[in-house]
C-alpha cells in the first residue's frame, strides 16, 4: 500500500499488520481509498479554512445590467449562482471530509459512519442537479453557437431566445438547488426570533434517495446498496450499538463481558469500520472529486463568457 499521507497513521498501520484479515473486496477498496487520499486532500482538506465570493441580492435583469454595465446580464448571473452552488459543495465536503478524519483519528467510528453517510447524501443530491444543469448548459452553448453562424436575421432571433431561455432554466434549477429546505423558514423565523421574511415560490427539494438512484443509474455504482449499509451504522440500530464496542470475551458460562466506549488504537475496531464502511468511502470520495472537476470546467466556461467588467465583480 501507499503512504497515507494525512490518513490516520494508528489505522493505516493496523489494517497494513492486518490486511489478510479483511475480506478481499474491502480490501480493494481500502488500498484505492489510500491512493485516492492525496488527491481528496487537495481539493477540499488543504483548500483554505475559508473563500470570498460575492452573491447577488436580487436577480432583476435591468437593475444588473444598468448596475455592472452589461449589454447581457445573463452569463455573470448564471456565473454568481452556479459559482455558490461549487463552494456551497466544495465546502460542504472539507467540513465532513475534516471531521471524518478527525472522528477516524480518535476511533470515533460511530461519528464516522454517520460522517460518511452525511458526505454521501450531499454529493449525490448535489450531483443530480449538477448533472442537469451540465447538460442543459452544452445545449446553451449550442444554441449560441448556431445563432452567430446563421445569416438569417429571424433564426439568429429564434436561436437567442432559445438561449435565454434554457439560461432561466438552469437559473432556476440551481436557484432551488442553493434554496431548497426540509422546514418552512419564514414560518421558524418568525416564531422563533420574530423575523419576518419574505420567500416566492416553495424552493423544490430533491429527496436523497431520488437523487441516489438517478446517480446509480447514470455511474453503474452500487450506491442504494451501499447507502443502506452506512445506514444500519448511522440508525439506532444492532450496527450502529457494534460501532461503540471496544472488546468482547467471554466472562462466565452465562455471560460475556463487553467493553464499551473508547476504540482509539484499537485495530479490531478498525478492522471491523474498514471492512464494512471502505467501499462507501470510495464512492464518496470519488464522486466528490469527479463533481469537484466538473463544477470547475463549468464555471471556467461561464467566466469566459463574461464581459471583462464582471470578471473583476466576481473575483
Amino acid at each position: 500500500m501507499s503512504d497515507p499521507n494525512k490518513f490516520p497513521a494508528w489505522i493505516f498501520e493496523a489494517i497494513r499488520k492486518n490486511l489478510n484479515e479483511l475480506s478481499p473486496k474491502s480490501k480493494e477498496f481500502f488500498e484505492k481509498l489510500i491512493e485516492l487520499f492525496p488527491h481528496f486532500d487537495r481539493a477540499f482538506l488543504s483548500i483554505p479554512a475559508t473563500s470570498d465570493i460575492g452573491i447577488l441580492k436580487n436577480f432583476d435583469l435591468d437593475e444588473i445590467q444598468r448596475h455592472y454595465g452589461f449589454e447581457s446580464p445573463h452569463e455573470f448571473i448564471l456565473l454568481n449562482i452556479c459559482e455558490q452552488f461549487h463552494f456551497y459543495a466544495t465546502y460542504q465536503v472539507r467540513e465532513l471530509g475534516l471531521s471524518l478524519l478527525s472522528a477516524l483519528g480518535e476511533g470515533r467510528f460511530y461519528v464516522s459512519a454517520v460522517t460518511s453517510r452525511a458526505m454521501l447524501e450531499v454529493v449525490c443530491v448535489n450531483y443530480y442537479t449538477f448533472r442537469r444543469v451540465e447538460n442543459q448548459f452544452k445545449q446553451c452553448l449550442e444554441f449560441l453557437e448556431a445563432a452567430a453562424k446563421t445569416k438569417s436575421v429571424v433564426e439568429r432571433s429564434k436561436l437567442l431566445n432559445k438561449y435565454y431561455q434554457a439560461t432561466y432554466d438552469i437559473f432556476s434549477k440551481v436557484f432551488d438547488a442553493n434554496l431548497a429546505s426540509s422546514i418552512d423558514w419564514p414560518k421558524y423565523l418568525l416564531e422563533k426570533y420574530n423575523i419576518t421574511m419574505s420567500v416566492g415560490e416553495d424552493e423544490k427539494k430533491v429527496h436523497v434517495n431520488t437523487a441516489m438512484k438517478d446517480l446509480q443509474e447514470q455511474s453503474g455504482l452500487p450506491l442504494i446498496s451501499v447507502y443502506a449499509v452506512l445506514s444500519e451504522f448511522v440508525h439506532p440500530n444492532v450496527g450502529s450499538k457494534m460501532l461503540v464496542v471496544n472488546t468482547k470475551r467471554a466472562h462466565d458460562p452465562l455471560m460475556d463481558a463487553l467493553k464499551i466506549g473508547d476504540n482509539k488504537d484499537n485495530s479490531e475496531a478498525a478492522l471491523f469500520y474498514i471492512d464494512h464502511v471502505s467501499e462507501s468511502m470510495f464512492y464518496a470520495w470519488t464522486l466528490a472529486l469527479t463533481l469537484f472537476d466538473r463544477g470547475q470546467k463549468l464555471l471556467s466556461v461561464l467566466n469566459s463568457l463574461v464581459p471583462s467588467a464582471a470578471q473583476k465583480i466576481v473575483h
